[in-house]
């Protein structure tokens, strides 16, 4: 594989528009929310969400400060007045059924913030470059709802069209949330988050990658999400060189990744003491679980991380590159201490594995490893200090 044209391609993708969530500007009623949100998110997801949550103890419902939910009136002021009653009250903010219209950014300081369920309270950006829901703070969270654009602009990196951005924020949690079409990204964690949970939520069709940890943040648990048909990578962990830390401390476990996303499946790109277990990541256009740095990027090393019994199923799909099922890339600074144990990697387009690269790769470990399938040569190892033991299939 010829370097650059690697680096230059990975980014040539066309963003995925969203689906068409404009629809939820006419809802004007909970009776159907259901139906019309399975249709919006695809089969298998009408679930004990879709059962309308009871309002919490101690908290305060967002309609008592003027928000209405009746897909036609912002209730940007009003989300903002009750955020700040519920902060001074030490209560949770509670969403009741409806399609709630937001026309900029929402900022969550410190305040947990529950909805009727995650198909049933309904958060409407207005505005395509400007509708994140910033978490900042202590103990920010967000759970039981649906956060989607009317309309999506194009992805230029701005943190305003992410759907969630976590903002340094320390005990973060977002549960069962729907995330439908974003500008950028759908969750992004970054200026040093520190401890954190993004658990149990679907995220689909944004232009961007599905959920982003960087700058520096650290100590977050990300499980049992479905991330899928993004315009990026499913889940990364990046550590740029103009960060102020390493990325690092992180659990990505159990969730469900790929559905025809644009980039790769799950991603380090210059991070430490991460585990990725137990996923499933299936068709995606490059690479289904990647380990790098990057020089185009400018991104710092990575070392030990471990990657135990996921399913890598036919990733690599993109006709102008050569991405196998799992890869681990270096042009520049360099690798280390990788460990690849028990996963199951079939029917790759391309490679089932492949190590690669100009930069220094250490010790990459792979152990009771099954390649099954692969479209090209099993295993590819063109650096590195490789240790091979157990495998089946290379």
């Amino acid at each position: 594989m010829e370097k650059k044209q690697f680096k230059m391609r990975q980014k040539r993708w066309m963003p995925i528009l969203a689906l068409g969530v404009v629809s939820a500007i006419a809802w004007q009623s909970v009776e159907g929310y259901p139906g019309v949100l399975s249709k919006l998110y695809g089969s298998g997801t009408a679930s004990a969400a879709s059962v309308q949550s009871a309002k919490p103890a101690n908290s305060i419902s967002v309609t008592a400060y003027g928000a209405v939910g009746n897909g036609k009136k912002d209730s940007l002021a009003a989300f903002n007045k009750a955020i700040k009653a519920a902060r001074n009250q030490g209560k949770t903010l509670y969403v009741p059924s409806g399609n709630f219209l937001l026309s900029g950014v929402l900022n969550v300081t410190g305040v947990r913030i529950v909805g009727a369920g995650a198909e049933r309270s309904v958060l409407t950006s207005t505005n395509p470059a400007s509708g994140s829901i910033n978490l900042k703070g202590k103990s920010p969270a967000l759970q039981d709802l649906t956060h989607v654009y009317a309309n999506t602009g194009e992805r230029d990196g701005a943190d305003s069209k992410n759907s969630i951005t976590v903002l340094g924020a320390s005990d973060f949690s977002i549960r069962n949330v729907r995330i439908v079409g974003a500008g950028t990204a759908g969750i992004l964690v970054r200026d040093e988050a520190n401890g954190g949970t993004i658990s149990g939520n679907l995220i689909k069709n944004t232009k961007a990658d599905g959920i982003h940890l960087t700058d520096g943040s650290k100590g977050i648990t990300v499980e049992n999400n479905t991330v899928k048909q993004t315009g990026d990578d499913g889940i990364a962990v990046v550590s740029y060189h103009k960060d102020p830390a390493l990325t690092r401390d992180i659990v990505i476990r159990n969730n469900t990744v790929g559905y025809s996303s644009k980039a790769r499946g799950i991603s380090v790109v210059g991070g430490s003491e991460v585990t990725i277990e137990k996923n499933k990541i299936n068709n995606t256009e490059m690479a289904g679980i990647y380990i790098a740095v990057e020089k185009h990027w400018n991104t710092r090393d990575v070392k030990q991380v471990t990657v135990n019994e996921n399913q890598i199923i036919k990733t690599g799909t993109r006709p102008t590159d050569d991405h196998p099922n799992v890869l681990v890339f270096a042009d520049q600074g360099s690798i280390d201490e990788v460990r690849f144990t028990r996963n199951i990697i079939s029917n790759s387009a391309n490679a089932g594995i492949g190590v690669w690269g100009d930069g220094n790769i250490g010790n990459i470990y792979f152990t009771d490893n099954q390649v099954k399938n692969s479209g090209a040569a099993a295993a590819t190892f063109k650096k590195g200090e490789i240790h091979a033991e157990g495998n089946t299939g290379f």
